[in-house]
């Protein structure tokens, strides 16, 4: 599925993402990944990050992202209480990306990718549980160090999430009949 961003969301993703660049310059920490030129992508990433971040929001009806002068955790949102982190790759169809498996530190993953349409449109593959990511995942190497991959046509789709959702925080079975909880 393909999403836009609007004009003011996508701004505000563009200023957080370079917020949190320059927080990060401000600690003294150093860019974990650059380009093969060795040029620092960290402002790029983040801003992409954040688009995708506040398209996960919209679509859930959640308060959009924040800006974290730390580490948000590993967790981009909470949806009741199970804990999504959103994922978005700069490659059209590029698949879901974790460090290590102590990297995924929320219950559910959901993965974005950049399209080749514009820089506000993008698409969403779906989601995965912790526990089936590390089911799935294989391990390759980018060009900087051996990571947790696995591809985006292997994920559940976002209807799942919604679903499971709904069911396990909305409502109630009783009696054969669904009451709001």
């Amino acid at each position: 599925m393909l999403f836009e961003l609007t004009a003011e969301d996508n701004h505000q993703a563009i200023l957080m993402g370079n917020d949190t660049v320059r927080l990060c310059e401000m600690q003294g920490i150093k860019p974990r990944m650059t380009d093969k030129k060795g040029m620092d992508t960290r402002r790029e990433n983040n801003i992409r990050a954040f688009k995708a971040e506040f398209l996960f929001a919209r679509l859930f009806n959640l308060d959009p992202p924040k800006v974290n002068v730390g580490s948000d955790g590993g967790v981009d949102f909470w949806l009741g209480e199970y804990s999504i982190d959103v994922k978005c790759s700069g490659k059209v169809d590029g698949p879901l990306i974790f460090d290590s498996p102590a990297s995924f530190q929320a219950g559910i993953a959901v993965a974005y990718s950049q399209s080749d349409i514009n820089d506000r449109t993008f698409k969403l593959h779906g989601m995965i549980s912790k526990g089936t990511f590390l089911h799935k995942a294989r391990r390759h190497d980018f060009g900087y160090g051996e990571r947790h991959v696995v591809d985006v046509d292997q994920l559940d789709p976002i209807e799942k999430l919604w679903r499971f959702y709904v069911e396990k925080t909305m409502t109630k079975e009783t009696d054969g009949q669904l009451k709001q909880a």
